[in-house]
Parts: structure tokens; C-alpha cells; sequence
């Protein structure tokens, strides 16, 4: 079990095995790039922050003990590093395929491109795929960073809720509550336009 597999290897690295490192560094440093990169909107600043990350990881190696999952142990580290290091700055918002759904562990899988206007694209169409990506960028830019971050940790890196309670130091049940506060706010702010407002709204 791939699970079971990290803990074993990062309790290997810390008793002296390098190549147990190398495998972990395998396995999940795609993860920890693109985990940054939603944060920076930079490759090149994604990659620097998680080569920092497995610097952490080396540097505290003999104090680790396997209480959680390696992947909520390594992305524990790779948020506070973020804080550390960015916080102060703001930043750009997280982009993924708008075909992927959401929300699916609480059982209200949606797709956010089904919160769009769809048909498929004609070449002719190609200016407003354009335009509805740029939608979602900006709806995700505009949630709160508590419903942002669990939306990130959650659907955009695949973590249990248990596992981003963890890594943000609050219940599950927040977690819960949070995540279906961003749904519900993705889906009005992407909901169709008609007549240059939401959907759904009616005169002010």
C-alpha cells in the first residue's frame, strides 16, 4: 500500500537510507511543484519552494515520527513554508481542468465547467473558452483564504478532509463547512449571465 510505503520509506531516510529519499522525492515532488504553483502562479518560484521543502524534511529528519500519512506530514511543511516565506504577498489564484469535479467526498461531485454556459467549442468559439477560464481564475481569486485554502488542499491536491484539517489546524468539521461554503460560492459566481448579472438575481 503506497501509504504504508511512505511512512516505511521516510523512516528508512531518517535512519540513514538515502536512496529511501530519492523514492519519496519521486513520488511526490510533481505534487509539491504544482501545490506551489497554484499558490505563486510561478514555476520557477514553485520549484525553488519545493526543493526547500525536502531541505526541511532533511534538516528535521531524526525528529520524525509517523502520526499521519507522509503526504499530510510533507504538505504540513510545504504551507508553512509557504507562510513563512509569502504570505504577505498575494497570491494568484489556483487554476485546474474545469472538467474535474468537486466535491466529491461529501457525495456533491460537480464539475465546475457544468456551471458554465457548454456546449462544446466550435474553432470560431475558441476567444470564450478564453474567457470562462479567466472566469474561474477569478472566482477562485476571490474566495476568502480559509475557503481557498481547504478548496486547494482538498480538490485541487486530493487530500482527505481529515488530512486538511490537519494541515490547517482545524476540526473536520470545518473543513467540511468550508468546503461547501467555496462550492456554493464557485458555483454563483460561475453560474450563467443573463442580461450582464448572475443568474438567479433579480433587480436591485
Amino acid at each position: 500500500m503506497e501509504e504504508a510505503d511512505d511512512v516505511l520509506l521516510m523512516e528508512r531516510f531518517r535512519d540513514g537510507d538515502r536512496s529511501a529519499l530519492e523514492a519519496l522525492v519521486d513520488r511526490h515532488h510533481a505534487s509539491l511543484v504544482r501545490y506551489f504553483f497554484h499558490q505563486s502562479r510561478s514555476w520557477e518560484t514553485a520549484e525553488d519552494l519545493a526543493q526547500e521543502t525536502w531541505v526541511r524534511i532533511i534538516r528535521h529528519r531524526a525528529h520524525y515520527q509517523p502520526t499521519a500519512r507522509f503526504q499530510t506530514y510533507l504538505f504540513s511543511i510545504a504551507r508553512n513554508l509557504w507562510i513563512d516565506r509569502y504570505r504577505s504577498q498575494k497570491a494568484a489564484p489556483p487554476t485546474f481542468s474545469a472538467d474535474r469535479e468537486v466535491g466529491g467526498e461529501e457525495g456533491e461531485g460537480v464539475a465546475l465547467a457544468t456551471l458554465l454556459p457548454g456546449k462544446e467549442p466550435e474553432p470560431s468559439e475558441r476567444a470564450s473558452v478564453h474567457e470562462e477560464a479567466g472566469r474561474i481564475r477569478e472566482a477562485l481569486e476571490d474566495l476568502p483564504e480559509g475557503l481557498r485554502q481547504v478548496f486547494e488542499l482538498g480538490e485541487i491536491q486530493g487530500l482527505k478532509y481529515t488530512e486538511v484539517g490537519s494541515i490547517l489546524d482545524i476540526p473536520v468539521g470545518t473543513v467540511k463547512s468550508r468546503m461547501h461554503a467555496a462550492i456554493q460560492r464557485l458555483r454563483q459566481a460561475l453560474a450563467p449571465r443573463r442580461g450582464g448579472k448572475p443568474a438567479g438575481k433579480g433587480p436591485s
